[in-house]
C-alpha cells in the first residue's frame, strides 16, 4: 500500500551519505518530513515521538556491530519501512536483513546511486533487493538448513556421556579433569573422545570444539 504523505528519517554518522538520503527525500512528493538522526543515544526515543514511515539506516559497524541497530529499529518501529544501506552485502548479512523484515538493502557506495528510486518503490509498497543479493541470501539460506539438519544427525548420534566430554572439552578441561569429575579413568576419556572426533569428522580438540559450536551442539563462553 502506498503512502500519501510519509515522514522520512535518516540514521547515519558521515554527512555525505545522509546529505544524499535527504536530499533524496526532500526531492520526493510523497515524503512530508525528513528528520536525522546522527547519534544513537535517543534512538528508541526519536522513533516513538516522530513515528517516521520510512527509515534509512546507514549500518556503520564501527558505531553498533552489524544489524544491531536494524534490530534496534525494528523493535521500537515494527510497522516502519526500514531501509539498509551496508558496505557488507554477504548472503549472512542480506538474510539477516530480510529475517528483520527490511524492505530494502542497497550496498554501500554503489548503491546510493539508486536512494532515488528505491525510496519510491519503497513508499508505494515495493521491497527492493537486488536479484544477486538475493540469491546469495536463498543460498545462505539452503547452508544453514543443510548445517541445521548435519547438527540434528550428529547430536542424535551422540551418547549422553560424550555430551558431557564435548561440554568439558569447550571449557577447557585436559583428559586427567574430565576423568576425575566424571569418575573414569583418562584413558576411557580419550576412548569417548576419539568416537566424538569421528563423529565429528575431525582431528583435534580445537577443530572439535569449532565444529561443535558450529552446528549448535554446544555454546561456547
Amino acid at each position: 500500500m502506498a503512502l500519501r504523505s510519509a515522514t522520512l528519517l535518516v540514521i547515519s554518522s558521515h554527512r555525505v551519505i545522509e546529505g544524499i538520503v535527504r536530499m533524496a527525500g526532500e526531492s520526493n512528493p510523497g515524503v512530508s518530513r525528513v528528520a536525522v538522526l546522527a547519534s544513537l543515544a535517543a534512538l528508541e526515543t526519536t522513533l516513538r515521538t516522530q513515528q517516521p514511515d520510512v527509515i534509512v539506516v546507514d549500518v556503520d559497524p564501527a558505531a553498533l556491530g552489524d544489524l544491531e541497530i536494524v534490530h534496534r529499529v525494528r523493535t521500537a518501529s515494527p510497522q516502519g519501512r526500514i531501509i539498509v544501506l551496508s558496505e557488507r552485502a554477504d548472503g549472512q548479512q542480506v538474510l539477516d536483513a530480510m529475517r528483520l523484515g527490511v524492505h530494502a538493502f542497497l550496498r554501500k557506495p554503489d548503491g546510493l546511486r539508486d536512494i532515488v528510486p528505491t525510496l519510491e518503490r519503497v513508499l508505494s509498497g515495493e521491497r527492493v533487493i537486488a536479484s544477486d543479493l538475493e540469491r546469495s541470501a536463498v543460498l545462505e539460506l539452503g547452508r544453514f538448513a543443510r548445517q541445521a539438519r548435519r547438527g540434528s544427525e550428529v547430536g542424535a548420534s551422540l551418547t549422553p556421556r560424550e555430551r558431557e566430554i564435548l561440554e568439558l572439552l569447550a571449557e577447557g578441561f585436559t583428559m586427567q579433569q574430565i576423568g576425575r569429575r566424571l569418575g573414569i579413568s583418562p584413558r576411557t576419556v580419550e576412548t569417548h573422545v576419539a568416537k566424538l572426533y569421528r563423529k565429528l569428522e575431525v582431528r583435534t580438540r580445537v577443530q572439535a570444539v569449532s565444529r561443535a559450536a558450529a552446528l549448535g551442539l554446544i555454546e561456547l563462553r
